[in-house]
């Protein structure tokens, strides 16, 4: 499916997302990688085609995308193993006829496109929960620290651990512990957002970036997944029950840098711990221990 259009009298706001591809969408369920993968490849699109503007969405959220007013543009599926998994844009901000040949080129960086994904996903998704590794996840907190330094934008982290985790291995053996592990990061990337991240960073130990999100937002988060993992039937052992204790941070002007922000969460987190677990404990800007969801 190729989708070239070109618009002569009118110009239009180009949204962040591939409206053309919303109902082909499928929810997503795994981690995704971030708009920074994608630079290098749209770059060399916008030299190839001479556009402004280079869009990659995949299911229908943006992974890097332009605002702008554009005239034009031409649009290609991204399709893996006969799935559609998001679609490639390249925007014009002139009018302009795209090409029998431009659509075969949209369709070979299609494709190169759909590889990085693939390669993403070997090197930065952990093989037993599907969420992100604790370096991609690291690297991906750097780079929307400093992106939000520079845009004076929003976003928040989230710790946190599942409770008494070491009990259930020693009770039920670590079969049962991955049980748990992979029940729970399926429950939680169902609460998420595409355009969150989400991260395992140690055994038991996971953390979410809400993008675009105050503490509050954040912390409304944060409870909907704690009520998600105390709700959860683990496959196999319908005797195990989890909970989670969760730290809430949002980076605001008084966070130094991604050490001081992911201390920060992690004081929340044991502080919910010390509280009596599986609650929320949220930091709002300068009030360490402001808010507390149970």
């Amino acid at each position: 499916m190729n989708i070239h259009v070109n618009i002569p009298d009118q110009d239009f706001d180009v949204v962040p997302a591939a409206e053309a591809l919303t109902m082909l969408s499928t929810p997503v369920h795994v981690a995704l990688p971030t708009p920074a993968q994608f630079s290098a490849m749209t770059d060399l699109i916008k030299s190839v085609f001479h556009v402004p503007a280079v869009s990659v969405a995949l299911h229908g959220a943006p992974a890097n995308a332009e605002g702008g007013v554009y005239r034009s543009f031409l649009e290609i599926p991204l399709i893996n193993e006969d799935e559609v998994i998001g679609s490639l844009r390249v925007l014009d901000d002139v009018e302009r006829e795209f090409s029998d040949r431009d659509c075969q080129l949209l369709e070979g960086f299609a494709r190169l496109v759909v590889d990085q994904v693939e390669l993403w996903a070997e090197a930065s998704r952990d093989v037993l929960t599907g969420a992100m590794t604790r370096r991609a996840f690291s690297d991906t907190l750097r780079k929307t620290f400093a992106a939000r330094g520079r845009a004076q934008g929003k976003a928040s982290l989230v710790l946190f651990d599942l409770d008494h985790f070491k009990k259930i291995n020693d009770t039920w053996g670590h079969a049962a512990g991955d049980a748990v592990l992979k029940a729970v990061s399926r429950a939680v990337l169902r609460e998420l957002r595409v355009e969150d991240s989400f991260g395992r960073v140690g055994g038991e130990e996971f953390a979410i970036l809400v993008a675009n999100a105050d503490a509050q937002v954040a912390s409304d988060v944060a409870e909907r997944v704690r009520r998600a993992i105390e709700a959860l039937a683990i496959p196999g052992y319908d005797q195990i029950r989890v909970t989670a204790s969760f730290g809430v941070v949002e980076a605001t002007n008084t966070v130094l840098d991604v050490e001081d922000w992911t201390e920060r969460a992690d004081t929340q987190l044991y502080a919910a711990k010390e509280a009596g677990r599986n609650r929320v404990h949220v930091a709002m800007d300068e009030k360490p221990l402001a808010a507390v969801v149970n």
